[in-house]
């Protein structure tokens, strides 16, 4: 079946802060030397991993601080911490695509260790984030660039949905990291980007007072 659909990207998309750093200042607070902790885990973690994969090592090394938190703890970091950060302007769209009948999609690189929380307070009708086992390793790969594409057919293709490109539309901050992703609609707009490319729109959202 043939529908309008909607993509988000989270980080400074829907709300204007690394998700992952609001995390990590959160735990410094709630963990005496955390920040110690991690920088000596940083450390041995990248000079014992291979070099190409650095990224992914880093991102590993930072999502230990999962650890500290029971799953009601990060549902309330979703709805009290992290949607303070939430553009409003974001926040309007999105209940605006609902009204009007849109899949609303949110697909991003962020863990869905809290990402998936983010339904209790906005109705995405599916969310993709980067998977997490039990030791906080990803599954799976880091969902961005081509994978968030691979994740988001997966998922449609497996619902019998099939996207109506000439009505959808794809929401990110970033050219680089979701053009991929952003092509599979034909309307596609960048909040807050100085890229410039054919075929996407600007759009200039303003932080919210906190």
């Amino acid at each position: 079946m043939k529908r309008k659909i909607a993509l988000f990207d989270f980080d400074k998309t829907v709300i204007y802060k690394d998700s992952i750093f609001i995390l990590y200042d959160k735990t410094c607070r709630k963990v005496p030397g955390f920040r110690v902790k991690l920088f000596l885990h940083l450390v041995k973690d990248i000079l014992s991993h291979n070099p190409k994969h650095l990224k992914t090592t880093v991102k590993e090394t930072y999502l230990r601080m999962l650890e500290y938190y029971s799953p009601e703890e990060l549902e309330s970091f979703v709805e009290e911490d992290l949607m303070s950060y939430a553009f409003p302007e974001a926040i309007d769209t999105i209940h605006r695509l609902k009204e009007d009948g849109y899949f609303l999609m949110l697909v991003s690189a962020s863990v869905d260790d809290y990402l998936r929380y983010v339904k209790n307070v906005l109705p995405f009708d599916h969310i993709i984030g980067t998977r997490t086992d039990a030791a906080f390793k990803l599954v799976g790969g880091n969902n961005k660039r081509e994978q968030k594409v691979d994740n988001i057919l997966a998922y449609l293709d497996a619902n019998d949905i099939a996207i109506d490109y000439e009505h959808s539309v794809s929401f990110s901050d970033s050219l680089s990291a979701d053009r991929p992703m952003m092509e599979l609609t034909k309307n596609r707009y960048l909040i807050n980007s100085s890229a410039r490319a054919d075929g996407f729109k600007h759009l200039r959202w303003e932080r919210p007072s906190r």
